[in-house]
């Protein structure tokens, strides 16, 4: 693992999460409200390691049903689309287990995973903050 500028020394816990977070939505937001409902966003994730010093990164995700039984580049094309044409963002796409997946890479480290398995319906985003330090006594364990 990287150490150095891949930390964000300026974020707190908090924003990171809400970073994270906020992505995920954009992500879901990128798709017509049609075609996802049930959209459940994790309240709570998880503190992981990302840097050999000890930095951190919350993880969490967000799944959506899928309506109407589209093809793959009408889901994971379209956001792979969106992320392509703005912002700072690195994308890739590749398949695992016959899914779709769509990799959207920010700063500091931080990445969405977002995987179409069409036949469970499913849009799943794994997301993962950018790396930041934590303040003492922020213990990295457990849920958050």
């Amino acid at each position: 693992m990287p150490t150095g500028d891949i930390v964000d020394e300026d974020l707190s816990v908090d924003d990171a999460k809400r970073l994270a977070q906020e992505v995920e939505r954009e992500i879901s937001a990128v798709l017509p409200s049609s075609m996802l409902r049930d959209i459940e966003q994790q309240e709570k994730g998880a503190l992981l390691g990302c840097t050999r010093d000890g930095a951190r990164q919350w993880a969490g995700g967000l799944t959506a049903t899928v309506v109407g039984d589209p093809p793959p580049e009408e889901v994971i094309g379209v956001i792979a689309d969106h992320y392509n044409n703005g912002g700072n963002y690195r994308v890739g796409l590749r398949q695992d287990q016959g899914d779709s997946l769509v990799n959207i890479a920010g700063e500091y480290g931080s990445l969405w995973i977002v995987r179409y398995i069409r036949d469970r319906a499913e849009l799943d985003v794994d997301s993962f903050s950018p790396c930041i330090r934590l303040p003492e006594g922020v213990w990295p364990g457990g849920s958050y």
